[in-house]
Formats: structure tokens, C-alpha cells, sequence
């Protein structure tokens, strides 16, 4: 090897260390389970990945449709927080066709949540779902509109 190339292979592999070196400690990080519960007794799930991220984010949150006609009855209970991903200490809104529990067909769900870090490792947030959907009634061709909104907050710490 020619001494000019024997340096500049040299130089190289010293670039490529320090590179490697400089990489953040984030990177390397494993994400952080968390765990915790909603407002309505659900239970939370998630990965906080590289402090800022929060991933496969799962939970169920309280909803009550009502007809917005009058005249059909009102329906309550827990639907699904589809599995997700957004950023901590941020309000992030996003939209999913999902079927929800109270309906047989896939709907257009409205979704927010808005989360903080605490100093002590625990993340709090805010949930909001909405969604629509129509009812079929008698005599054929009437249907009634059920509008559906569901809140909590909820509160989860790391596992150990």
C-alpha cells in the first residue's frame, strides 16, 4: 500500500470512530414501557421512545351517543383507542375509519390527545374521540343520526 493511501485509510477510520462516538445517547436508548389508567378505570399502555415519542399507545375510553333527531335512545359504554403514536408535551389530532363499539360499519373517527411529561417520569393526557353514524328506522327511508363523543384523561408512570 502506497504511504499517501495508508493515510488516508488512516484518516478515514478515525472519522468513522468519532462518528460513531458522537451518536446520541438516545439512539441507543430502549424505549421506556409505561402503564397507567384513564379517568374511566381503562387501562394504558404505551412505549416512550427517546423521550419524546410515545408508540403503540392502546387504551379504551368512555362514549355516549345520542341521537340528535330526539326520539331514539341514548347508548353508553367503552369503545377502542386504536393502537398509535404521537409526540410528548404536543396536541395531536388525527382522523382513522374504524368500526366502533356501538356501530356494524366503519365510521370516520375523529381522535385528540394532548399529553405532559412530568419531572418525575409520569405522563399525563387529555383524550377525545367523536364520531357519527346513521340508524335505520321504520318505515324504510327515515334513520336517525347518532352523534358519539367520548373524554378522559388518563395518567400512567414507567414499569420497573
Amino acid at each position: 500500500m502506497l504511504p499517501a493511501m495508508h493515510k488516508l485509510t488512516t484518516a478515514l477510520l478515525c472519522i468513522a470512530a468519532l462518528g460513531i462516538a458522537a451518536l446520541p445517547a438516545s439512539a441507543a436508548a430502549k424505549p421506556v414501557k409505561y402503564v397507567g389508567k384513564t379517568s374511566g378505570g381503562q387501562k394504558v399502555t404505551f412505549k416512550l421512545v427517546g423521550n419524546k415519542k410515545i408508540d403503540d399507545f392502546e387504551t379504551g375510553i368512555p362514549v355516549t351517543c345520542l341521537s340528535i333527531q330526539g326520539g331514539g335512545s341514548p347508548m353508553t359504554g367503552v369503545d377502542v383507542w386504536p393502537n398509535s403514536w404521537f409526540l410528548v408535551n404536543h396536541t395531536a389530532k388525527f382522523q382513522a375509519m374504524l368500526t366502533p363499539a356501538f356501530y356494524w360499519k366503519d365510521v370516520t373517527n375523529n381522535f385528540e390527545v394532548t399529553t405532559k411529561k412530568l419531572r418525575n417520569g409520569t405522563i399525563r393526557g387529555h383524550l377525545r374521540k367523536q364520531y357519527e353514524f346513521l340508524v335505520s328506522k321504520y318505515p324504510i327511508g327515515t334513520f336517525s343520526i347518532y352523534s358519539c363523543l367520548g373524554e378522559a384523561t388518563f395518567k400512567a408512570r414507567p414499569t420497573r
